[in-house]
């Protein structure tokens, strides 16, 4: 009988650790209605009414960077939907240029800040409820794909860049699928899962010159040289001879597009070491298909985060098999 017992209550320990473990892995992030009157400026700056809601902190780690600690608050009113992140980062990244040497220009080797959001959109995907956005991470030989289980399946993609959409008060809104696509990036032709929601134009062009090996436009007459092209300041270069050593120019211009590509209004501002972004969209938008709702708050609204520092797509922190669980409260 004593041996039953310790056998029991071994089980029952057991179980409960088990379900702690499980309890552990999911984190629970409350927003908080607001009047129209007090929704926050999307410009990076953390209005006061942010102070009216409770921070989750949130870990996003296995990435070169190693463990991230993001503070999250969540508003909304009868509209609109807001998210402030705040996390820590040595160095703002804006490094995605071409650099001369005084003979040919080559890719510098550098990037950008970036913060993704991925969102279950119906509550269809496998697993995500339990495994957090590592649902549709998949290994595909040594390689790592990012794509849903099946067809009716569909994630939501919030893409913010600190260099090609910031500057343009945009996050990119874009779709994962499970159907893969053939695109040629940085001259080889790869399978991609991911694309952009639908936009009647572009979100600026690449600057580089294919024939000529060399970029193709730069800043126009009385705008000062940076790591942000916009659009509207590029002209096509007519001169090469005035550059010189060590002279860089961005590998894109930069715009906003139009159509539901920039659904998601954003600002983030880099100080003392932190990023500071905010996010805004309408709770209810016409792209069904490729967009979260955030309509029925009696639904949780699942979803996942990442961050790079200055790294590539595949290089980046993440919050892995956490369960992360947005309640409008």
């Amino acid at each position: 009988m004593k041996r039953l017992m310790e056998v029991l209550t071994m089980l029952v320990v057991s179980a409960l650790v088990v379900a702690g473990a499980a309890w552990a892995a999911e984190i629970e992030v409350t927003a908080k209605k607001i009047k129209d009157a007090e929704a926050p400026k999307i410009d990076g700056k953390v209005d006061k009414v942010w102070d009216s809601v409770r921070a989750t902190k949130v870990i996003a780690s296995e990435g070169p960077q190693g463990k991230v600690e993001i503070n999250l608050k969540v508003l909304y009113t009868d509209k609109e939907i807001f998210f402030l992140f705040q996390w820590p980062d040595k160095t703002e990244s804006l490094s995605r240029f071409f650099e001369f040497d005084g003979k040919e220009w080559k890719k510098f080797k550098g990037n950008e800040d970036r913060l993704n959001l991925a969102w279950d959109i119906d509550n269809t995907v496998k697993d995500f409820p339990k495994k957090g956005c590592a649902a549709v991470c998949h290994k595909v030989d040594k390689e790592v794909e990012l794509k849903t289980n099946a067809a009716d399946e569909r994630v939501d993609i919030w893409h913010w860049k600190a260099q090609r959409s910031n500057p343009a008060g945009y996050a990119d809104d874009q779709w994962l699928g499970h159907e893969a696509k053939k695109i040629i990036y940085e001259g080889r032709e790869i399978a991609r899962y991911r694309g952009n929601d639908a936009a009647t134009s572009g979100a600026g062009k690449g600057n580089w010159d294919k024939e000529a090996k060399r970029p193709k436009y730069t800043f126009k007459e009385g705008v000062s040289a940076g790591p942000i092209l916009h659009e509207k300041d590029a002209v096509e270069i007519k001169d090469f001879g005035k550059f010189k050593a060590g002279d860089r120019l961005p590998l894109e211009t930069v715009t906003r597009p139009a159509g539901s590509r920039s659904d998601v209004d954003a600002n983030g501002v880099w100080k003392d070491g932190r990023w500071a972004l905010e996010f805004r969209r309408a709770r209810a938008t016409e792209d069904k298909q490729n967009d979260v709702q955030f309509v029925d708050p009696g639904r949780p609204y699942y979803f996942g985060i990442s961050v790079h520092d200055n790294e590539t797509d595949d290089n980046h922190s993440h919050t892995g098999e956490t369960v992360l669980k947005l309640i409008l409260k």
